[in-house]
Formats: C-alpha cells, sequence, structure tokens
C-alpha cells in the first residue's frame, strides 16, 4: 500500500515540473530568431493595391519599414500613410502588410521588415522594391485638407476643403465620401458633392468624411489621390460629444502564434496543469477507497474465520 501511494506521489511531482518548465510557444529548442520569409519586390499600376509577406521563428515584434530609393529616409509602420497621401495600409502588426492605393510617389521605395526577438536584438529581412508604373494621366500631389473635424450644434455648419496640384496642368475632379467608421473603404460617394468644397447637412451624431481628387486629361483619368477621413459630431442640446479624427493604429509588438519546434500543449495557461492534477487525485482516490475496501474486507474475513475456529472449539 505504501509503494502505491510514493508512486503516486512521485508521477504527480514529475508531471506538475514538465508543466511549468514549458517552454513559451513561440520559442523552440533553440530559442534563435530565424528569419524563414523575405518580401518580394513587385511592379504595380499606380492606385493597385498589393500584398507584402514576411516570416521569422522566435520573435516578439516586428517593425514595417519603408525605405526611400537612396536610402536616406526611413518610415516606420502608419508613418507611411502621413508621407504618401492616399496611401492606406493593412496588417501593420502582422507578417503580412498590404498596401492600398499606392501612389506613383512611392516609385522606387524599399519594403523592409524588422523583427525583435526576447532579448531586444533586431533582424532585418531583405528589401522589396516597389515599381509604380503611371498611366497617361498623372494622379495628383500635395492632396490634403485644408480643416479638421468638428462637433457642431444646431443651426451650425463646417465647411470642408481640400487643396492639390496637378503636375500636368491637367484639371482637377473631386468627389466627397460620407462614412459611418473611420475606415475609408466603408465610405459612399455624395450625389452632387464634387467640388473642392463641401458643407456637411446636419446629422446628428458623428459622420466621417473624405474626398477623393484626380486629374482628368480628355476621357482619360489619373488614379484618385484620397485624404483621410475627418469627422462631423451634432451632438444634441445638454450632450458633450467630442470629434474624432481617424484613429491612427500604434503597432504594439506580439508574440506570434505557435512556431518550430515549440509544444503546443504547454501553452503557459493553467488548462493542462488543471487536467493533470483532476486525473492523478481521481487516480489517487481510486486506488486508496479500492485499499481501504480490501482491507475492510480481509479483517470481516479474519473475524469470521476466527469465530468459526471458536465454535469448533
Amino acid at each position: 500500500m505504501k509503494k502505491i501511494l510514493c508512486m503516486l506521489l512521485a508521477l504527480l511531482i514529475l508531471s506538475l515540473t514538465a508543466v511549468h518548465t514549458a517552454p513559451p510557444s513561440y520559442a523552440d529548442e533553440g530559442g534563435r530568431l530565424v528569419i524563414t520569409k523575405s518580401p518580394i519586390g513587385e511592379t504595380v499600376n499606380e492606385g493597385d493595391d498589393e500584398m507584402f509577406v514576411s516570416r521569422a521563428e522566435n520573435y516578439i515584434g516586428l517593425v514595417w519599414l519603408f525605405i526611400s530609393p537612396d536610402g536616406q529616409t526611413v518610415y516606420e509602420n502608419n508613418e507611411a500613410e502621413e508621407a504618401f497621401p492616399g496611401l492606406e495600409l493593412a496588417g501593420v502588426d502582422s507578417e503580412e502588410l498590404e498596401l492600398r492605393s499606392i501612389p506613383f510617389t512611392m516609385n522606387g521605395w524599399y519594403v523592409q521588415t524588422r523583427f525583435i526577438d526576447a532579448d531586444g536584438d533586431a533582424f532585418l529581412t531583405d528589401r522589396a522594391q516597389i515599381i509604380v508604373l503611371q498611366g497617361v494621366v498623372p494622379s495628383p500631389h500635395d492632396v490634403k485638407l485644408l480643416s479638421g473635424g468638428a462637433r457642431l450644434s444646431h443651426g451650425e455648419s463646417k465647411t470642408l476643403a481640400v487643396e492639390a496640384a496637378s503636375p500636368s496642368g491637367d484639371p482637377l475632379k473631386y468627389q466627397w465620401y460620407r462614412s459611418y467608421s473611420s475606415a475609408r473603404n466603408s465610405g459612399e460617394p455624395i450625389l452632387g458633392a464634387t467640388e473642392s468644397e463641401y458643407t456637411p447637412p446636419e446629422e446628428l451624431g458623428q459622420v466621417f468624411y473624405y474626398v477623393g481628387v484626380w486629374c482628368v486629361r480628355g476621357r482619360e483619368a489619373s488614379a484618385p489621390i484620397y485624404t483621410a477621413p475627418v469627422a462631423i459630431v451634432y451632438s444634441a442640446p445638454g450632450a458633450e460629444l467630442t470629434p474624432q479624427t481617424a484613429p491612427e493604429q500604434t503597432p504594439v509588438p506580439t508574440p506570434p502564434p505557435n512556431r518550430g519546434g515549440a509544444n503546443p500543449l504547454f501553452d503557459g495557461d493553467s488548462a493542462l496543469l488543471t487536467a493533470v492534477i483532476a486525473l492523478l487525485a481521481i487516480t489517487l482516490l481510486a486506488v486508496v477507497s479500492t485499499a481501504l475496501i480490501l482491507h475492510a474486507v480481509r479483517k470481516k474475513q479474519e473475524a469470521r474465520e476466527r469465530g468459526e475456529e471458536e465454535e469448533e472449539t
């Protein structure tokens, strides 16, 4: 009986030790950061979308870099949206970066990924160059809104205005959009809003507005350049609403999913530990119960045998 109990206790101690010493889910046996894929250069048409992919093992964070053709200027993550009007980024905190509405001004620039390991050391992928082909009509540049969002009450108004430059002197065309979220791809064109200025109507709550600008030459047109959305908020009497511009996302390094030789069972949570303890507790209880029952039966049998002996005597 004592041997069985000792064996069960030893098994329980070994299981607890294995759970607590398991490696994190993002580390393999070596623990070294290894880049497994660099982004690939792409040739796109002005205004197109494109995806760039980088892969690595055993990293805790990453930063997407945009590097000028001469290598002297570098933008990180969402800084590129400010540097290239009309450009939108998605997935800056992941291994798959999407560039939307790529402007011609990005022609010749490079995309690169900086992976960061647990010690804070940085590892760079190869650079991928972006070649942007421009159509017959070049897109406008220096596109920017001349005013921001506003909080308004009944009877007040705010006129939004945009300015842009045509590189070849072509006429500019405008289209204003309305959206109920800060995501520009959810907007809808506003009928008749085709001038460089637009005054939104009174609409209770928060509405986002942005404008697309492009150059036209006869029947030809350039790729459009869009501004960032701004919010116009009409508040009810006594309400205290604050207008919001399109939020800027700050990338936060996050541990990647399970990679390499990492054991997916030991992911750091308490589920496995709870299961092991419960299983061993049930086993231990069953063994002890069985031993007690057998002991009681044996005692009863001995007592019956002694009684029979006394009767015969």
